[in-house]
């Protein structure tokens, strides 16, 4: 990755963002700012347009006003795996290119439609050697590559490279890889967790996170420590078991503070190795202003843009390594052809084409607002069934006072009859139907159906009971029938001098049926 001016390298992993900018020379890197912020809980973590508008605006309120910018991800976002190749040639890159491609795509298990994949050699052995080709290849899933293409878009940001934000502090651990008798564990501990990269001779050839938050409080610093030992522990284990031989040098901690210093005496007495804390190079300016939690956040970041600045082989997942076209040439110069043909023999038919693109994106103009207009009017539609699915649950509300009064009218005077007990009851389910020629169908419709409404099925329980002469709850009876009112049934069996009778009606109130009823006395 070789970059020269003004460059942004920032990353957002979770809830925090990360930032630096500055100058990338040759040989050299000048820190002009910094930026840490938390996202804001209003903002979805899913919605990148949200997300990356808030990016560029919490930038240019810390002051950035850098346009070009570099993404950098999380270990936890990439995959490695570690290939070996015959003998190969450095001049044969792009084979190289084709094989990785090949072999990645037999061994990972995500898809690879839309993913980047990219590599570094981890040795470039001698012409002659006869030596096997090593490689570190790395693939970045399809979504994140798409997702740092939306948050720079929306950020207003110009996207030149998508980094191994691990790869930054494999840079500044590579001075002293190439001091040690073996690979060395850098450990590189930051607010959103920690990366554990084995360097071997500047390269990084074996890498884990660590999803794990830093405390805040020098008092959980102690069980902090002891899980990134553990961490370091597997670490060890599992570089070995890839085949590794050579055991760890020593042990790096990216860092300046006493925190740093903790850090590496923990690890080094865990593992038994020396440990060494890592500051930045001379080739590094930094703000004056800068204290050393912040160097330690953002130290992956500007290790990176020291790659960068020293031209050091590195993964860009915005402008992977690609096979070479061998057939490119001749494809040009068919191109140059065909464009001959256009420019002299077929300006009628490249105006045509214009209209007709013309007239096709018209067409697509109005797909899109008849789209548009298409789902205003279903919301509109839904808005609408409820508020009608309110007011009919709303409507036509049980007047029981209204019958409790027509069936005191109804009664026989007391002389004749007593009444001991009245019960009432209601149910009114509501559904959307349709209806046609006042035929309703049981069966419900869509909401674009003009023949269907809300129909409420209203149904009114009466329960009277008493003690009456049987001739005089006979005339009762009859005259409950004959007023069509209600749905006169017996309940029970006929007792001489009791009545039980079940009133059902579909109307909220006597009133809405028949006229008000004569009783027999008062």
């Amino acid at each position: 990755m070789k970059l020269r001016g003004t460059y942004l390298v920032c990353s957002m992993e979770g809830h925090r963002l990360s930032a630096v900018w500055g100058n990338i020379q040759k040989d050299h890197v000048h820190i002009r700012g910094w930026h840490i912020a938390d996202r804001p809980a209003s903002i979805e973590e899913g919605n990148v347009e949200a997300l990356g508008e808030w990016v560029g605006e919490s930038l240019r309120g810390a002051g950035c006003r850098v346009k070009s910018c570099l993404i950098a991800v999380p270990r936890a976002s990439v995959v490695l795996k570690r290939l070996t190749f015959p003998a190969m040639r450095q001049a044969a890159e792009g084979d190289l290119a084709g094989m990785v491609g090949l072999q990645m795509a037999r061994q990972l298990t995500m898809p690879l439609q839309g993913a980047a994949i990219d590599f570094v050699r981890l040795a470039v052995p001698g012409e002659d050697s006869g030596a096997p080709t090593e490689v570190l290849a790395a693939a970045l899933p399809g979504e994140q590559v798409a997702w740092s293409k939306s948050l720079s878009k929306a950020a207003k940001l110009s996207l030149k490279s998508v980094a191994l934000r691990g790869e930054g502090s494999a840079a500044l651990f590579a001075q002293l890889s190439y001091t040690q008798d073996g690979p060395i564990l850098g450990v590189s501990v930051t607010p959103q967790g920690v990366e554990l990269g084995v360097v071997s001779q500047g390269r990084v050839v074996f890498s884990r996170a660590v999803d794990v938050t830093p405390p805040t409080g020098v008092e959980e610093w102690k069980t902090f420590t002891e899980r990134i030992a553990l961490e370091a522990k597997r670490t060890r284990v599992g570089f070995r078991g890839a085949g590794e031989n050579p055991d760890f040098g020593c042990v790096a901690v990216l860092g300046d503070d006493s925190l740093a210093a903790s850090m590496g005496k923990a690890l080094g007495s865990e593992l038994e190795l020396p440990w060494q804390t890592v500051r930045f190079p001379n080739a590094v300016d930094l703000p004056s202003d800068m204290d050393s939690s912040t160097r330690a956040s953002v130290a992956p970041l500007i290790g990176l843009m020291l790659g960068a600045a020293i031209d050091r082989p590195t993964y860009d997942f915005a402008n992977p390594r690609k096979v070479p076209d061998a057939l490119a040439s001749i494809r040009q110069a068919a191109l140059a052809a065909v464009l001959g043909l256009i420019l002299f023999g077929g300006g009628g038919w490249l105006w045509g084409d214009q209209d007709y693109r013309a007239l096709d994106g018209q067409v697509a103009t109005a797909l899109q607002s008849a789209k548009s207009y298409q789902e205003k009017y279903v919301r509109q539609l839904r808005a609408d069934a409820r508020l009608q699915h309110i007011q009919k649950l709303r409507s036509d509300r049980v007047d029981w006072v209204g019958h409790l009064s027509y069936l005191t009218s109804s009664m026989p005077s007391a002389d004749l009859a007593r009444l001991d007990s009245i019960d009432g009851s209601t149910k009114a389910p509501v559904a959307f139907l349709h209806v046609s020629n006042d035929a309703r169908s049981t069966e419900a419709k869509s909401l674009f159906d003009k023949d269907a409404q809300w129909v409420k099925n209203l149904r009114v329980e009466i329960s009277v009971s008493g003690v009456a002469a049987r001739d005089v709850a006979d005339r009762l009876r009859a005259a409950l029938v004959e007023s069509a009112v209600y749905q006169v049934s017996t309940r029970g069996a006929d007792v001489a001098n009791r009545f039980d009778y079940q009133l059902v009606s579909a109307a909220p109130s006597p009133a809405t049926t028949a006229p008000q009823a004569q009783g027999e006395g008062n």
